[in-house]
């Protein structure tokens, strides 16, 4: 009887040792006031081990830290990449005094960006300023909500071993003898354990013994991309999940996550995927034409084109039928998914030992609403998976066959009303995301819009195209609500009769701006008729 309560009692000591060992901003605060830390150089001597064995060197860098041949900017990523800590080198680089900090919070799926600037040269704990959470200057790459980028398997250009299993580059080559002629002694670059394995070209391609040796299967940067895909795609299925009407959707989303249970057409009624089709196919050409082009831009930005030119086709790793459902039909953008640097792109490839997928992810949001889905899904890669895809196939066709008519297309309004610095007349939009044009986008828009435009474009309520006035005309009479149909639900809320729920939550407007707000949506709901 001792025994197995011994047995149970250790079982739990090594679960809260466990728990005790995690690293992530709490535990970083922790450290810094018990050791008083006031400069990068104490900051980092002070992290785990586990965190400084781990890392990335960056020798071409596009965030707000420099990085050159012989100084680069440091990604520590630890054992999972949960949370990282990156910082550069050199006195003269941008962001010299600042560590930049991610870390992904488990509970809300979601990436948390800081920034800890240290505003004084001296050794003070008063000099350092930390940012609140996802503030603007992350944001601006990172996105809303923030993502990690790091592109995709198997090009990471600016990054030490940019080509995936190939040996480093000449200027690589000559970049990390640079750097590694200095890493015993430089003041921030002497806590990074294990430097010296970045000259052995096997750390970029391992041989097949070294895989089974205990070393990292992986060289650094593809480690980097797999563990960040993996909160990615968590991310990615809570966020859907989470959308108001997942539970129509649920089934097609799950069937198309892996390309293994058919065509998206399978999953609709005959006569909805009818209506559905051409938008469907303009949405797959878009698509090829962004990935064509991002492989482009992204074999430029590496040391050597040449060899570049030969990454591998994105656009089967598009996600295309589960993306076209989460904007079509959720009004969820899906244009900062990747990892990506080149926004309104959608490539989703990990490196070939990554195990991880958004089939996995989904799964287990769906399981939440219908258990029965958790035993199925041991069938989806066996010989007996079509047990598991005709159920998923068989519901999502009763599920949708249920929806109101005209429920179907709704648009989302897109991250970024502009491409990103670079990329001006490069990437197409999504098809389902583009601006509309007509004479509704002549009317005056209120200021007071804007409280409507920052709390639905982002998660936490229904996506409305508030920004998109061509299209929310089209979505005032067909899109039904609670209330009737989405104008009828725009009245209600802007009226005192929604009490506690009068949009919008948490403002006291003006009688006047209320006022201008009706006269708007009334003026867009009569251009519908």
């Amino acid at each position: 009887m001792h025994r197995p309560i011994s047995l149970l009692l250790g079982v739990l000591l090594c679960a809260a040792v466990a728990q005790a060992e995690v690293f992530n901003f709490a535990a970083l605060q922790s450290v810094m006031r018990s050791q008083s830390i006031g400069s990068v150089e104490e900051l980092i001597a002070a992290l785990p081990a586990a965190q400084r064995s781990r890392y990335a060197l960056v020798f071409d860098s596009r965030s707000l830290q420099g990085a050159t041949f012989k100084d680069p900017r440091v990604i520590l990523y630890g054992p999972d990449a949960r949370f990282t800590v990156t910082f550069n080198g050199d006195p003269r680089q941008r962001g010299f005094q600042t560590v930049e900090t991610m870390e992904f919070d488990d509970d809300a799926k979601e990436f948390r960006f800081r920034e800890l600037v240290f505003t004084a040269r001296t050794s003070d704990p008063s000099s350092l300023a930390v940012s609140e959470v996802n503030p603007d200057r992350c944001t601006r790459c990172h996105g809303t909500p923030a993502r990690p980028v790091w592109d995709t398997h198997p090009l990471w250009p600016g990054a030490y071993g940019e080509r995936y299993g190939a040996t480093p580059s000449s200027k690589e080559r000559a970049g990390l003898a640079a750097f590694l002629s200095q890493w015993a002694t430089h003041p921030r670059y002497r806590h990074l354990l294990a430097a010296a394995r970045f000259a052995d070209p096997e750390t970029f391609r391992p041989r097949a013994l070294r895989q089974y040796s205990g070393v990292p299967a992986e060289p650094p940067n593809a480690e980097l991309a797999l563990r960040l895909g993996e909160l990615q795609l968590q991310s990615i299925a809570y966020r859907l999940a989470r959308q108001p009407d997942f539970g129509a959707y649920q089934y097609v989303l799950l069937g198309v996550a892996d390309n293994a249970c058919g065509h998206i057409a399978d999953f609709y009624p005959a006569a909805l995927w009818r209506a559905q089709q051409a938008e469907f196919e303009r949405f797959a050409s878009s698509t090829s034409q962004a990935n064509s082009r991002q492989a482009q831009l992204k074999a430029k930005r590496t040391t050597d084109v040449v060899s570049a030119a030969g990454g591998e086709d994105a656009s089967a790793n598009a996600l295309l039928g589960l993306r076209f459902v989460a904007e079509s039909a959720l009004a969820l953008p899906t244009d900062s998914w990747t990892l990506a640097l080149e926004r309104r792109t959608y490539d989703f490839t990990l490196p070939p030992s990554s195990t991880a997928t958004l089939r996995a992810a989904l799964l287990a949001q769906v399981a939440e609403r219908d258990p029965r889905i958790r035993d199925l899904g041991s069938y989806a890669t066996s010989s007996d998976g079509d047990r598991y895809c005709n159920y998923l196939q068989r519901r999502s066709r009763a599920a949708l066959s249920q929806l109101p008519a005209g429920s179907m297309g709704a648009t989302a309004v897109g991250t970024t009303s502009t491409p990103p610095p670079g990329l001006a007349g490069g990437l197409p939009a999504s098809p389902v995301m583009r601006a509309s044009s007509g004479s509704a986008a002549t009317l005056a828009r209120p200021a007071a819009l804007q409280s409507c435009v920052s709390c639905h474009t982002k998660d936490g309520a229904p996506q409305l195209p508030f920004l998109d006035p061509a299209q929310l005309t089209r979505e005032l009479h067909v899109r039904p609500s609670a209330h009737g149909v989405l104008i009828d639900e725009i009245r209600f809320r802007l009226s005192p009769q929604a009490g506690a729920r009068r949009m919008p939550l948490g403002l006291v407007l003006p009688d006047s701006e209320r006022q201008s707000l009706e006269r708007y949506f009334t003026a867009l709901a009569e251009h519908a008729d």
